[in-house]
């Protein structure tokens, strides 16, 4: 269902621009499983794969966002899979390709700091896809947002290396910070506006 409104949302802003929007496959595994970006095991979590246009869920990546994260609830769900969605977005409209071509070229630090910009892209993208499924279809229930911001929390950075027992440093960041995590997720819910998601600028 989830899935299903993403291509109803993002089939209408590419539409306004005169474009079709390819919708992404949605692949769900437990363990393992071979895409074409290769073999990834449960310690991958969720991911988009641009060579095959796939979005793969590890159904035990939502337990853990459950009961090791806390970050439970159906919404949290959801916020995965729109993330991931908002890689796909970026795959296909060429921004991921011009991040990997400048990731080719630049140190360590900055490939990470690129890589947190796409994926702060993608949380604004979740949100951006939230604001236009409430206007739509008033789907949200007490609580749902809280749940998005937890799992946006839950998978930030700093967090995840506090978890880990290690101190965290933003050189090392990938993905962002919980605190920037939940502030770009906010920001698309907020607006509804592709173009206020440019982390890049």
């Amino acid at each position: 269902v989830v899935l299903g409104s993403t291509e109803d949302v993002w089939g209408n802003v590419f539409a306004a621009n005169g474009q079709r929007y390819p919708a992404p496959p949605l692949v769900l595994f437990t363990g393992a499983v071979n895409s074409a970006c290769g073999r990834a095991g449960a310690s991958t979590g969720p991911f988009y794969c641009p060579n095959d246009r796939k979005i793969y869920i590890d159904l035990s990546f939502y337990r853990d966002l459950k009961n090791k994260m806390g970050a439970p609830g159906d919404f949290a769900q959801a916020y995965v899979i729109a993330h991931e969605v908002g890689h796909h977005v970026q795959n296909i409209t060429g921004i991921a390709r011009d991040v990997r071509q400048q990731q080719a070229r630049a140190s360590k630090a900055r490939s990470n700091a690129l890589s947190v910009k796409m994926e702060l892209q993608a949380d604004c993208f979740a949100g951006v896809w939230i604001n236009h499924t409430e206007k739509r279809e008033a789907i949200l229930e007490q609580g749902d947002i809280e749940e998005g911001m937890k799992a946006a929390e839950a998978v930030g950075d700093d967090t995840i290396m506090r978890r880990a027992g290690r101190a965290p440093r933003k050189e090392n960041f990938t993905h962002g910070s919980s605190k920037e995590r939940m502030q770009w997720f906010s920001q698309g819910m907020r607006t509804g506006n592709v173009q206020s998601c440019n982390t890049f600028g």
